[in-house]
């Protein structure tokens, strides 16, 4: 037996009030996870990923090779 089918004939056989109690928690649970998972952002420059820092730097003449 499957653990859906085994959860399926638990809740038939829970009063009407614990199944909607349950259904709000299996839905808490789908939102959770989906909240869960990491967003991924491509960044392909890093011209574009920090908006605002210059990216002009002044370099002293020491400072080149």
């Amino acid at each position: 037996m499957t653990a859906a089918t085994m959860l399926m004939k638990e809740i038939e056989a829970l009063p009407e009030e614990y199944v909607a109690e349950t259904l709000d928690f299996v839905l808490f649970l789908r939102t959770k996870r989906a909240n869960s998972m990491p967003k991924r952002t491509k960044v392909k420059s890093m011209f574009g990923a920090f908006p605002g820092i210059s990216t002009y730097v002044e370099r002293d003449e020491e400072d080149r090779v």
